[in-house]
């Protein structure tokens, strides 16, 4: 079934690259206009988007958004990505060709960053970024051990958008690397044992890198209107791997495609999804080895309206091939509805879907840095999803969205650490020594979200953006990989790891055509930590160990003053709060931090 299936992803490939050679015209004269064609940022979906901006007062050419990103990695789970309505503001820029950064921080944190863009085609765009940022510094844990923390990240990004007719022929080629120590312990002073040269208890002080290359490769009508007739398709291939052996091949193709009909529109998505992990513990047979999963997904739908007021029907089907499980078909429906009793000042709309989500090893690698690096963590599926909520305009200056969702979903995986005697001679009596990368349980969980956002420009000078969620979420009993026939009863578990609110702040300030500020706060309510004692060896049972982590508190202030039309310097301060809050249970994150350095555009 796998080598059937891998034949068939095959042929899609090579029908879409016949496809795209049709489909271009050398002749072609249209002009296309691709606005902000690259923004090297982590994006926020928390935020509200396409919001208008204050004019940097550096001499900012090309359409970058370069600040360093210094958010925290807070909340694991997928946040609600409906957008409020779009304030425009657009008008004709000199975007020039790019912009370079250098600086340097404290704790030694060299940083640098190149963008590059060439807009001179008629229908070609190009464009280069790169940065690195590092640090050496060194974090004070909680039960009192001085320990060192280094990081590194490093990334190259090359992107070619070429016009075909009336779409945008995309290819992406991206590489990130991403360098850290396994520094954590909780509550408690570091065993000795730990701090033994090359001890191979757990992974305390060992290094590990995560290394990422890819493609993607997109074709779509940015222009097409609702009743369009379209089709658009997107390939995605990476290759990642880490310090400590684990290798994955990950391929993905989705092919949308929308067709008028005698009444209103055929919506069809549909795909593959191939990936492949080596060097994992397997939960299947309880051996370290490969795991390969093929997930085929068809999302018909159909839609009746117009811009005013319409409707969606559809279904979201998957069928789902692991290797170590058994095969299985999943389905959930798609219904939503959108209604604009005043157009383009208030939106309401509401619906019920469903997600199936693949957790191959890169995706929790990065949600969870900390997790044990032979993680082989089950997929999730979202059977019902219930959302509604309403977006707009206040004013020309004033965006706001609110809203709700309630979500079903099965086998949810959580994180929790482990604790176990070390049974060695030379240590009578025996230490209980914390493993500090976590492990996965897996439960189902139903969460109640309640979000609000707001942005406000109150002139040119300044504009706020602010965004809160809610979350309550109600457990079930909870299974285990290991220890294994382990099952956590429902009136011990927690959503673990997962906050009760979380909340941001954004503030942008013009000083006056050289100076202009910008503040950043972000919050996260308390969270549930959970420690596993497994003493069934001494005959003891398993002890359950529930943790609070408080309420996190992060500051940061940047600052940039224009020198010339071209060159300006910059000064970030990080966590000004001075809060050592816990990234993850045992993992405290650096305290107050500078950066400081010179930008140059061209």
């Amino acid at each position: 079934m796998f080598k059937t299936a891998r034949y068939i992803f095959t042929l899609i490939l090579l029908g879409t690259a016949v496809f795209v050679q049709a489909q271009q015209d050398t002749t072609l004269t249209k002009e296309v206009e691709v606005t902000k064609a690259y923004k090297p940022t982590l994006s926020d979906a928390n935020k509200l988007n396409s919001m208008p901006t204050i004019d940097e007062t550096e001499h900012q050419k090309p359409t970058f958004n370069y600040n360093i990103n210094s958010k925290p990695v807070f909340s694991t789970f997928s946040v609600n990505p409906l957008k409020a309505a779009i304030v425009e503001t657009s008008k004709n820029e000199d975007n020039g060709y790019g912009l370079v950064r250098a600086g340097l921080g404290t704790t030694f944190r060299p940083y640098g960053e190149v963008f590059f863009n060439n807009q001179n085609s008629r229908n070609s765009l190009f464009g280069i970024h790169a940065m690195h940022l590092s640090s050496f510094d060194d974090i004070e844990l909680e039960g009192g051990n001085k320990v060192d923390a280094p990081f590194m990240k490093n990334e190259v990004d090359l992107f070619v958008k070429h016009l075909v007719q009336d779409n945008v022929l995309s290819v992406n080629l991206d590489f990130k690397h991403d360098a850290f120590n396994y520094y954590g312990y909780p509550l408690t002073a570091v065993p000795d044992p730990l701090l033994e040269d090359g001890q191979t208890i757990n992974y305390f002080d060992t290094k590990q890198s995560f290394a990422k290359g890819g493609i993607n490769i997109g074709l779509k009508n940015p222009t097409a209107e609702y009743d369009d007739a379209t089709i658009g398709f997107d390939f995605t291939y990476h290759y990642f791997g880490t310090k400590t052996d684990q290798r994955e091949h990950y391929a993905s193709f989705v092919l949308d495609v929308q067709q008028p009909m005698v009444t209103g529109v055929g919506l069809l998505e549909g795909g593959i999804l191939y990936t492949q992990a080596s060097d994992i513990f397997l939960q299947a047979d309880s051996t370290t080895g490969n795991r390969s999963q093929i997930i085929i997904h068809a999302k018909p739908a159909w839609f009746v309206g117009d811009e005013t007021a319409n409707i969606t029907l559809g279904v979201n089907t998957w069928f789902v091939m692991v290797s170590d499980e058994d095969t299985e078909a999943k389905i959930s429906p798609n219904i939503r509805a959108n209604w604009a009793p005043v157009p383009e000042l208030i939106n309401l709309y509401a619906g019920i879907d469903g997600d199936y989500v693949s957790n191959y090893y890169s995706k929790i690698a990065y949600e969870n840095p900390f997790v044990d690096p032979e993680h082989d963590v089950m997929n999730s599926f979202q059977k019902f999803r219930f959302y509604g909520g309403f977006d707009g305009k206040f004013s020309k200056k004033t965006n706001f969205k609110i809203s709700a969702e309630y979500a079903i979903i099965d086998n949810q995986p959580f994180y929790y650490l482990s604790e176990a005697l070390y049974l060695d001679p030379a240590y009578n009596p025996a230490l209980s020594i914390v493993d500090n990368t976590f492990d996965v349980l897996y439960g189902n969980m139903n969460r109640l979200k309640l979000n609000a956002e707001i942005f406000h420009a109150s002139s040119d000078n300044v504009d706020l953006t602010a965004s809160v969620n809610y979350y309550n979420y109600q457990t079930e009993e909870q299974t285990f990989a290991y220890p294994s026939n382990f099952t956590l009863p429902k009136e011990n578990t927690e959503a673990w790891n997962m906050p009760t609110w979380d909340a941001n702040l954004n503030i942008g300030y013009k000083v006056n055509d050289q100076l202009s500020l910008s503040a950043d706060i972000f919050l996260m309510g308390e969270r549930k930590a959970l420690i596993i004692n497994d003493d069934t060896f001494n005959g003891n049972g398993v002890r359950i160990d529930k943790n609070n982590l408080e309420t996190a508190f992060d500051l940061n202030v940047k600052g940039n003053y224009q020198i010339t039309n071209q060159f300006s310097v910059f000064a970030q301060l990080n966590n000004f709060g001075f809060q050592k809050y816990q990234r993850w249970f045992g993992y405290p994150v650096q305290s107050f931090n500078m950066l400081a350095g010179i930008s140059y555009s061209f």
